[in-house]
């Protein structure tokens, strides 16, 4: 069997067991948006796209992390241990596409209705999107290494809420002290966004060598 095989099983088997929530945000990002670029409703836009950024990564990082049948299925695939942790970071990251399509389509019901440019879609809502994506994987880089300790392992859901407040939090401490800092907005923005996926690679690495020792 080849390496890539079981590793493309983890992944779908993950989006299958999260497919109904997905199917769900996806929906109602979707509609919600066309409503609001119909409506001309433009303080929502910026809900609009933080939900759109979050959203989906959240339910993978939800729906199959820490359950039984996850780690039961871990166990039956042929690949090293270490590399199990590499497919929790790729489904984050891929699930973290899915909004963009639905994005899209919003978009362009605004360029429609409203002739909403897309510079101006974009503008509109950057620094909420960017924050929010940034929140997300900064979720994944807490979470993941400390769930694989035995402290982690005492309260999943605790620990769940616990990382997803610290990961929102950092993310805006960091936006706003690049502006006391004197930085831009945008530059406080990409500042925050850059220091979470810094963590993100950072965190599957120190993930890999927490995988490569737990016993499932």
């Amino acid at each position: 069997m080849k390496n890539r095989r079981p590793m493309l099983g983890l992944m779908t088997y993950s989006f299958h067991e999260a497919r109904g929530s997905l199917l769900l945000v996806l929906s109602l990002t979707l509609f919600a948006g066309i409503i609001i670029e119909i409506t001309e409703f433009s303080l929502a836009v910026q809900t609009f796209l933080i939900y759109a950024a979050g959203a989906a990564p959240y339910v993978v990082i939800q729906k199959s992390e820490g359950t039984p049948k996850w780690e039961s299925y871990l166990l039956a695939m042929p690949i090293r241990r270490k590399n199990l942790a590499s497919i929790l970071y790729l489904n984050v990251f891929t699930a973290s596409f899915l909004m963009i399509p639905i994005t899209g389509v919003v978009w362009l019901v605004g360029f429609i209705f409203n002739n909403v440019v897309m510079e101006v879609f974009i503008d509109s809502g950057f620094i909420f999107f960017a924050i929010a994506y940034g929140a997300m994987l900064l979720f994944a880089a807490l979470i993941y290494p400390i769930s694989s300790t035995k402290f982690g392992g005492r309260s999943v859901h605790g620990l769940f809420f616990v990382c997803l407040f610290a990961s929102v939090g950092a993310n805006i401490a960091i936006f706003f002290g690049g502006r006391w800092l004197g930085l831009s907005d945008i530059f406080a923005t990409l500042l925050s966004v850059s220091i979470s996926m810094v963590a993100f690679v950072v965190s599957l690495f120190i993930t890999r060598v927490r995988y490569a020792k737990i016993d499932f």
